[in-house]
């Protein structure tokens, strides 16, 4: 899964503009002083401030280590380069910079912070690109911070070599910690930017929201954050993995990294009889990203201590305000309308096929009884199997903990209205970055969800007086916000077909027991 669309109707932000000018006192980090750039209306940008240490060498594969101190004054006037990736005209592994947008007058502000966890499938993607651009939100008088974290099988590979080296016996979910880093960084340091360290709002799209999943069933991300809004949440049946063992749907995560590196060496032609972690880290970034590696979180007793479902369903997360949602057409981004499966036959062989002993009920719900049904039903398979499902397990464990809880359903789609909104589609209305050509209808939608997001992280709650009202969710009635021309309430967003759905991973998870 990947969000390449960004780039299809936004621009990557300009590192400078005619405009822009250094601002005048620098603000006192822990590990030293940076400078930013005033923008227009009031707001100041710093961009690329090291949170960690370079992940390189030989902390290639650690958990993140505090950054190097420095002296003087560091400019903070150009992004930090994207995390190594498929694609990216900027990118290394060393990576780990923030950044913060700031309406400010002064360090005691106590404004609301909120920080950004971009997606791409941890797989691409950076705190750089143009449609992340937070000077909408520091206009709106909170403190913005955009992160980057290591992705690909920079952040995510296990490995037995690595888990034995580990103290803890772990390893894999590096993205992870580099997430909890940041978070440290933002508690220590975001006061001097006017931002309030005790009100702090993760949020985050697609492998962001699966990230802002993460955050919220470890625990040694508690006491960093205060709210929560996860934006179609990207967990599936194969981005979740037990560190040593098959989870019912996955194989191990050591053993996928394990499977992934031999097959490199033996294809490069290295001997593996010596220091075979002195070997991998000396692999070249191009080859580790040539290899065979499919990401995954770790359920590792550590950083998961068990399954997030398991974390979830007994309540024990960490329990905040949390506001989520999905767009009602997620999967148009994924499926083909013409390629997926030609005829109904091809279609149910796959899929039950898939599903196996434990799937049969799928069927009622998931496939096509006419050909013309064909492509709808894959768009509503991925939709609820990578977004509406694991969305819902979020909302319903919140809520039962008693948590502060508000759900939404995104239905704008600016390229064809007519259509309905496929993934990642509502990015550029949360940050006010629509295209200079979109029509005032959808300024208007993208200033209410806007309001709603500041709202949220100002109170854990998105009403307020001038707002149309939004119910609170519960796992009951499972009431929401429709985000769109038409802003109104619904509730039980797909509730057969998600229910239906949970039993299928119930049984199946259960079975590997």
């Amino acid at each position: 899964m990947t969000t390449r669309l960004l780039v299809g109707f936004v621009t990557v932000l300009l590192l400078s503009s005619a405009l822009a000018v250094h601002a005048q006192e620098p603000v006192q980090l822990t590990h030293g002083q940076v400078s930013g750039v005033e923008l227009e209306g009031g707001v100041t940008v710093y961009r690329g401030i090291p949170f960690a240490a370079p992940p390189v060498g030989d902390l290639r594969w650690k958990a993140p280590q505090p950054p190097t101190p420095w002296q003087g004054v560091r400019a903070a006037d150009t992004f930090g380069p994207a995390c190594v990736q498929g694609r990216s005209q900027l990118m290394s592994e060393d990576c780990l910079y923030l950044n913060v947008w700031t309406g400010a007058d002064s360090a005691d502000a106590g404004l609301p912070v909120m920080v950004w966890i971009h997606g791409g499938g941890w797989s691409s993607g950076a705190s750089s690109v143009g449609i992340y651009d937070g000077a909408g939100f520091a206009e709106k008088d909170v403190v913005l911070v955009s992160v980057n974290y290591r992705m690909n099988a920079f952040g995510f590979m296990a490995h037995p070599a690595l888990s034995a080296e580990s103290e803890r016996g772990v390893s894999g979910n590096y993205g992870i910690l580099d997430h909890v880093a940041a978070l440290e960084w933002v508690r220590d340091n975001i006061s001097g930017f006017g931002g309030d360290p005790g009100n702090v709002t993760i949020f985050g799209e697609s492998a962001g929201g699966a990230s802002i999943y993460s955050l919220l069933a470890t625990p040694l991300a508690k006491g960093l954050f205060h709210r929560a809004i996860s934006e179609s949440t990207w967990i599936t049946p194969n981005n979740v993995a037990h560190l040593t063992r098959h989870n019912g749907f996955s194989d191990s995560a050591e053993e996928r990294g394990r499977r992934a590196i031999s097959a490199k060496l033996e294809e490069l032609g290295q001997l593996t009889d010596g220091d075979l972690l002195v070997t991998m880290r000396a692999m070249s970034a191009e080859d580790l990203m040539d290899m065979q590696f499919s990401v995954s979180l770790a359920v590792d007793g550590w950083v998961m201590p068990e399954a997030p479902r398991e974390i979830f369903r007994a309540g024990e997360h960490n329990v905040v305000p949390v506001l989520g949602g999905v767009n009602d057409g997620e999967g148009l981004m994924f499926v083909r309308p013409n390629g997926t499966f030609e005829t109904l036959d091809e279609q149910r062989a796959e899929r039950t096929a898939e599903w196996g002993e434990h799937g049969r009920g799928m069927a009622e719900h998931y496939l096509a009884t006419t050909a013309d049904q064909l492509y709808t039903s894959e768009v509503d398979y991925n939709t609820d199997l990578w977004f509406a499902r694991p969305n819902r397990e979020l909302l319903n464990a919140n809520a039962n903990a008693s948590g502060d809880t508000f759900m939404y359903l995104f239905t704008r789609n600016l390229r064809d209205p007519a259509d309905r909104a496929p993934h990642a589609m509502e990015l550029m209305y949360v940050f006010q970055t629509l295209p200079g050509q979109a029509p005032d209808t959808d300024r208007q939608i993208s200033d209410l969800i806007s309001d709603y997001w500041v709202q949220f992280a100002a109170a854990g709650d998105p009403n307020r007086n001038g707002l149309p009202a939004w119910p609170a969710y519960d796992s009951g009635e499972q009431a929401y916000q429709i985000l769109g021309v038409e802003v109104g309430q619904g509730s039980g967003f797909r509730r057969a077909e998600l229910d239906e759905m949970d039993r299928y991973f119930t049984a199946t998870y259960d079975s590997a027991r």
